[in-house]
């Protein structure tokens, strides 16, 4: 502890004096007594000229002692080596006067004498005189003698104190105005407890400059011969001690830290002359075992004044030193990380000269150091300090526990070594696990920040002399290691005890990643000892610390291996919970591979990886496992081969086993998937996977095509799954099928009768396979269009489903093929449905699948218009066939085929197809037909039946492509298909010259010459000779007209006209034929002639001026013509053709008014009127009239019964 501040004191007069009295006596005891009564002294404010901050001292010890009870050589018996503070630094002279004639004769000189005898001491001090006052009666405190003058001056003995004894600015004198014994006057004390105090921090102030120059001169002096470091440190610590005297701990430990940085600047100069003869140390008894921060344990000063500390106890001293004063200001966190810090470097220190200290003399050292850094800790950080604030302690905690690992490795490493601990993982830090660190990297032996690298402190570190015999080697003298040593019990309990210790410290700061090494070290223990529960409880609680933190994979592998063989020692069912262990110790055994194979041979060193693949192979209960770092699958090939005629895929894959030992497995699998979903699987039966990359062959029995990407693969060894899913980044796989082997295809049929069920065909050739037992499905993917497989039919004959909804088929032979029709329900959106194909059949190597997903056209490529023109002995058909706007067809012909019976003839305009025609989105074909009916005995509802010839162009030149790319090698055929598909997505290259007659060869030759394509003779040879195409067949049902009423009309002159002028009346006969010929049998329905009644209308034009009776009505009779006279005007000239004239039922006309009424539906026995105008070709050629003429125009009158409702004239 450090010592007080000392204050004398001198009285006069003295007790001894012949002028003193007991009055004045007690008046000087009161005042002594009052001045200790406010000690220590609180908040003293230092600012000094050397520094540039305000220091506050909140509190400071003062021992108060009457001067001549202090000898100089006392205070002063090292001389500059103590502190400031042994010397006194105020001197205090309390005098009591109240008469100025005494205080003239004999109070003056008493002083003058005393500033004199402490002059004499030579050292910084403060004088300070205090006039004190007794009492005044009646409680008030003062003399009359004091008192201020009119200038502010003090009068009386204080004023001339002040007069005689202040020096410049600075008041050397009080006065205290004593009170009343036994009260209390808190004006009183403070003038001269401040002055007080000022007189302190100066005095305090000028001893510290001047031990600063002491110590600057004696440090100028390092490189002159005689100089000492020890004499120097001496020097310089009494400024530490001085600091920590006055309660400034920040400012002793600057001096401290100084004081180590010098030490080391003489270590690296070798400048060691001053040090013992042992220099490096630690040779003593019982050096292993004092606790390091207590310096009271070893005269550490009085080694270092006398030039014989080693650099062992001096560097404990220095730290020590440091640790108390870092207690002192709380900061208990930094305590320990230094103390963390010393031991690694001066156990390093140690190292080195490790055979001439005592066997185990470094983990001794150690232990106790740590042991004892951790008490002194305990015991500070359990000390309410002043400032309230305990933030630290958390990160203290940190430290702490680093501290305590750092002693249970040392008794870790007694342990190994007494035999009591095998020297195995994790006792034995040569078979660990962990990555090698470097010392820098060492968590627990950081390097310590000195100013010198570890090497150059290594270097520059003498060495003690060595022992020539073990025999000669110093004791231990830690008797709890000594025990621990001799006994193995004692050794495995303090081991045990402080393991769990120092997890509890961990796991207080949190540090779960400590916590785990150390559970190890308990798991390794139990099992060593064969505690079989407890390494099977551990290891389990190990290990899923391990995964929880998803690090320590070394560790977990361990913990994993003692848990499987506590589990098989302790005789337990392999249940679910074995199966969890043993698949989490093949994935940390696939992570962590040791570089080195063991002492115990490789087939040892995997008997417990063996036993556990064989208990998972044993295993009933199955699971999936995905993403297990034991395998991965990965596909390598680009492109698949073809076996058994194109019925196999196969492809290459590359299988890691990251396993150290060859592993069978059941099988091995890959899923690949296209861009719509459909996965197909590529798979290997039974295989013996080696360490490393295994290259395999995996097959495919689903026939198909297109652009696949992985998907996933799986593993399986017995009833486990190891699935690896490969969403990202999977590799990608054209599959192509080999073109001699399966295909189907999808089409509409080659003939279509659109008053049937609407049909899609599927064609199935099985190329140069003979393929038995086969069933078909068709599935549609989209949701408008439904296949129905129960109506299908093959060959004319129905077909039958199995259980699983598939058409079965009997076997299909090699170059054989087959057509199956089925019907469908719903319209596609676009025309165009989307459908899978299904082909299942047996192989004599097994069962085989083809799929395909394939597009097909349910529309028609074509539009066909119809347009009937009636005569009285035939009908004229036009009808016009044009494309759909998008396609290019051909017509081979078109035929409008009568009924079966005979009951009507058809006459073509075009009697034979010589050839075919094209006809383009803007350019549609006519065809015109002539139909007469030569039975007057045919009913209603004749059908007619046009039948279309036709094939669509760019249909037909693929299909002419594919035909011949059939018999071409497969290597030249996939080149020539792929320019062909570019050249024909491009219809300008080809469409033209193809149009305008050149063939399809010398097209190609074109542009296989423009290309530079080789070797396409053969293929333009074949194309050249290849056979007519198959035409496709569209069949339209034609409903003959019927209930058609015709009426033939023909308007002429009355009498021969010369020449016509405009404005001159023409005299004109109707004449009105009606037939029955295409009334059908509703003509005879009726039963009066009235719905036999017809109107005609004259309609009015602009060329025309209609005068007479334009509208009338007749009787339909085929044996009577009906005629009407009218009279024609023309109103302009020029080639003018006869006005219209509208024939309709009278029944129509009569009900037009009445359409408010409407009609719930139409009547199918309901005549329509149609209208034949003989001349309406016909045209007259008007004059242009040359004058006006005025004329009458007579009008005859209606004759009697014609006049009805609506009658215009």
């Amino acid at each position: 502890m450090p010592r007080p501040v000392t204050i004398t004191y001198t009285l006069h007069p003295s007790y001894t004096s012949p002028s003193s009295s007991n009055q004045t006596n007690q008046i000087l005891n009161l005042a002594i007594q009052g001045i200790k009564q406010h000690l220590p002294l609180r908040n003293l404010h230092w600012k000094s000229s050397t520094r540039t901050s305000l220091r506050t001292i909140q509190e400071v010890d003062v021992e108060l002692l009457e001067l001549g009870e202090i000898s100089s050589t006392k205070h002063n018996q090292f001389g500059s080596e103590g502190s400031v503070l042994d010397n006194p630094l105020v001197n205090l002279c309390l005098i009591v006067c109240e008469d100025g004639e005494v205080y003239k004769n004999q109070t003056r000189n008493f002083i003058r004498d005393w500033l004199s005898l402490l002059a004499a001491r030579r050292h910084p001090h403060a004088p300070f005189i205090v006039l004190v006052n007794p009492p005044a009666p009646g409680g008030q405190a003062g003399s009359s003698s004091s008192g201020k003058s009119v200038w502010g001056k003090d009068k009386g003995v204080l004023g001339k104190l002040k007069t005689d004894f202040n020096v410049g600015k600075r008041d050397r004198c009080v006065q205290l105005n004593l009170p009343q014994p036994g009260t209390n006057d808190p004006a009183a004390w403070p003038e001269l407890i401040n002055k007080l105090k000022e007189s302190l921090v100066s005095a305090f102030d000028s001893a510290i400059i001047e031990r600063e120059e002491e110590v600057k001169r004696g440090e100028s002096q390092r490189l002159n011969v005689g100089w000492n470091f020890c004499t120097w440190f001496l020097l310089k610590e009494s400024l530490a001690n001085s600091f920590e005297a006055v309660n400034l701990p920040e400012d002793s430990l600057i001096i401290y830290e100084e004081l180590e940085a010098s030490f080391f600047q003489v270590l690296k100069e070798q400048n060691l002359s001053w040090f013992g003869i042992s220099k490096l140390g630690a040779t003593h008894h019982g050096d292993d075992s004092l606790p390091i921060l207590d310096i009271s344990q070893k005269p550490y000063r009085e080694l270092i004044r006398n030039s014989q500390i080693s650099i062992f106890d001096f560097r404990i001293y220095l730290f020590a030193r440091q640790g108390q004063l870092l207690g002192k200001l709380g900061r208990i966190t930094e305590v320990a990380k230094r103390g963390q810090w010393f031991v690694a470097s001066l156990t390093r220190r140690l190292r080195e000269a490790e055979s001439s200290l005592a066997e185990h003399f470094i983990e001794s050292w150690t232990y106790t150091a740590c042991m004892d850094i951790v008490s002194r800790c305990d015991q500070w950080s359990r000390i309410d300090r002043p400032n309230g604030d305990y933030s630290g302690l958390v990160a203290y905690e940190s430290a702490r526990s680093e501290l305590l690992d750092i002693a249970r490795i040392q008794v870790e490493r007694i342990g190994v070594s007494s035999g009591h601990l095998p020297p195995i993982y994790p006792f034995n830090p040569a078979s660990s696990p962990y990555p090698k660190l470097t010392e820098e990297e060492d968590v627990l032996f950081e390097s310590s920040s000195n100013g010198l690298s570890d090497d150059e402190e290594l270097q520059h570190t003498p060495t003690n002399a060595q022992h020539s015999s073990p025999s000669e080697r110093p004791e231990l003298s830690n008797e709890q290691l000594v025990d621990a040593q001799k006994d193995q019990d004692n050794c495995r309990s303090l081991y045990l005890g402080l393991t769990q210790k120092t997890i509890k410290a961990y796991e207080s700061c949190g540090k779960v990643n400590s916590v785990i090494r150390l559970k190890a070290d308990l798991a390794a223990l139990a099992l060593y000892t064969e505690d079989w529960v407890q390494a099977y409880d551990r290891s389990r609680e190990l290990a899923k610390d391990c995964a929880e933190l998803l690090t320590w994979d070394p560790v977990s592998k361990f913990a994993l291996e003692a848990a499987l063989q506590a589990h098989r020692e302790l005789d337990r069912e392999k249940d679910e919970d074995w199966e969890n262990l043993a698949l989490a110790y093949l994935r940390v055994s696939a992570i962590v591979h040791d570089d080195e194979p063991g002492h115990t041979g490789e087939e040892e060193q995997y008997a417990e990886l063996r036993e556990a693949v064989n208990g998972l192979k044993e295993s009933e209960n199955e699971q999936d496992v995905e993403g297990h770092k034991a395998f991965n699958v990965r596909l390598i090939s680009d492109a698949v081969q073809h076996e058994d005629g194109g019925s196999l895929t196969s492809v290459q894959i590359e299988v890691v086993n990251s396993l150290p030992i060859p592993l069978e497995v059941e099988g091995i699998s890959i899923d690949l998937s296209d861009s719509s979903g459909e996965v197909i699987t590529f798979s290997h039966e039974g295989e013996t996977l080696q360490p490393g990359s295994n290259v395999t062959k995996a097959i495919c029995t689903t026939s198909t095509h297109g652009l696949y990407t992985s998907h996933s693969a799986a593993i399986t060894l017995g009833g486990i799954n190891f699935i690896y899913n490969h969403y990202e980044g999977g590799n990608t796989l054209w599959v192509k099928r080999d073109s001699r082997g399966v295909e189907a295809k999808l089409r509409m049929p080659y003939n279509i009768k659109l008053d049937e069920d609407p049909r899609v065909v599927v064609e199935v050739k099985p190329g140069i396979i003979d393929m038995q037992n086969v069933k078909i499905g068709l599935r549609s993917l989209i949701p408008e269009v439904t296949y129905l497989l129960q109506n299908a039919e093959c060959d004319g004959r129905n077909v039958s489903l199995d259980q699983s909804g598939l058409i079965t088929i009997s076997d299909i032979q090699a170059g054989g093929g087959i057509e199956i029709s089925i019907p469908y329900a719903g319209v596609p959106q676009g025309e165009y449905a989307k459908a899978q194909i299904v082909v299942q059949y047996e192989f004599p190597t097994g069962s085989r699948d083809w799929i395909d997903n394939q597009v097909v056209f349910m529309g028609l490529p074509l539009t066909v218009n119809v347009q009937d023109f009636f005569r009285l002995d035939c009908l004229l058909s036009h009808f016009t066939i044009a494309s759909d706007g998008r396609e290019y067809l051909r017509i081979a012909s078109v035929d409008l085929a009568p009924p079966k019976g005979g009951g009507y003839e058809v006459q073509a305009s075009r009697k034979k197809w010589k050839k075919d025609l094209t006809i383009t989105p803007n350019q549609p074909l006519s065809c015109l037909f002539k139909v007469k009916q030569i039975s007057k005995d045919q009913g209603d509802g004749a059908v007619l039946r046009l039948k279309i010839r036709y094939r669509n162009l760019e249909e037909e030149i693929r299909t002419a492509i594919e035909d011949v790319m059939q018999n071409l090698p497969t290597s030249a055929g996939d080149e020539l298909c792929s320019i062909t598909n570019i050249w024909m997505q491009d219809k300008a290259k080809w469409l033209r010259p193809y149009l305008l007659g050149s063939s399809l060869a010398e097209t190609l030759t074109d542009m296989f010459k423009a290309q530079g394509v080789a070797n396409s003779a053969t293929f333009l040879s074949a194309l050249s000779d290849s056979q007519d195409q198959i035409w496709r067949t569209l069949e339209i049902p034609v409903d003959v007209p019927q209930h058609r009423l015709l009426t033939c009309i023909r308007m002429n002159p009355t009498t021969t006209l010369d020449k016509i002028y405009e404005g001159r009346a023409i005299s004109m006969r109707i004449s009105l034929t009606t037939s029955f010929t295409w009334c059908g049998t509703s003509i005879t329905t009726h039963e009066n002639d009235e719905a036999r009644m017809l109107v005609f209308d004259i309609q009015n034009n602009e060329d025309w001026l209609v005068l007479g009776k334009k509208k009338g009505y007749f009787l339909a009779d085929p044996s009577k013509t009906e005629e009407h006279d009218i009279i024609l005007i023309p109103m302009r000239s020029g080639q003018l053709f006869l006005p219209t004239i509208n024939i309709g039922l009278l029944s129509n006309s009569n009900s037009a008014h009445n359409t408010h009424q409407g009609r719930s539906g139409s009547n199918e026995n309901e005549l329509l009127c149609e209208t034949y105008f003989e001349n309406a070709a016909e045209c007259m050629m008007v004059l242009p009239c040359k004058k006006e003429i005025n004329a009458f125009v007579p009008i005859q009158s209606p004759m009697v019964g014609e006049v009805w409702a609506g009658e215009r004239i």
